[in-house]
């Protein structure tokens, strides 16, 4: 297990490739709930740390473009991977498929994402963050924070 706390403050992102299809969010039904109107079933790369179901963060970016931040509440709400077993956390270095509830809408740079069957389909589009995390890339370059 890896705290979150001892990852550096940089690298505390969950990298978003694309949105579930409903095939997908079908044959997962078991480990995720039923999608509410502001939240969205996203396929996560491998991620930073162990972070909890409840864990909620402030900042959806573009990884191309930091400077394009939207400051919406994001709450980590259910998790699952291929084999459709319900966690209680992302654990570090797994590829998941989550559901993320953002408020008080869903960005514009989520709902444009692609549609995506498995991982690794599309490139990491988008960073979430807390405000704290998004500044420090900021400050030391995106690509020098990868």
């Amino acid at each position: 297990m890896i705290a979150e706390a001892d990852t550096p403050l940089a690298h505390r992102i969950l990298l978003v490739e694309g949105r579930a299809t409903e095939k997908v969010l079908a044959d997962v039904s078991r480990a995720l709930p039923r999608l509410s109107v502001n939240e969205e079933a996203l396929f996560l790369s491998y991620n930073y740390a162990d972070v909890p179901v409840g864990r909620s963060y402030g900042c959806c970016y573009r990884r191309t473009d930091a400077s394009d931040v939207v400051r919406v509440t994001t709450t980590v709400v259910a998790v699952t991977q291929q084999w459709a077993h319900k966690w209680d956390a992302i654990p570090h270095g797994w590829k998941t498929l989550a559901v993320l509830r953002f408020e008080p809408e869903i960005p514009e740079m989520i709902r444009d994402l692609p549609t995506a069957s498995r991982w690794h389909e599309h490139p990491i589009a988008v960073h979430i963050s807390d405000q704290d995390t998004w500044e420090a890339r900021v400050k030391m370059g995106e690509a020098q924070a990868d």
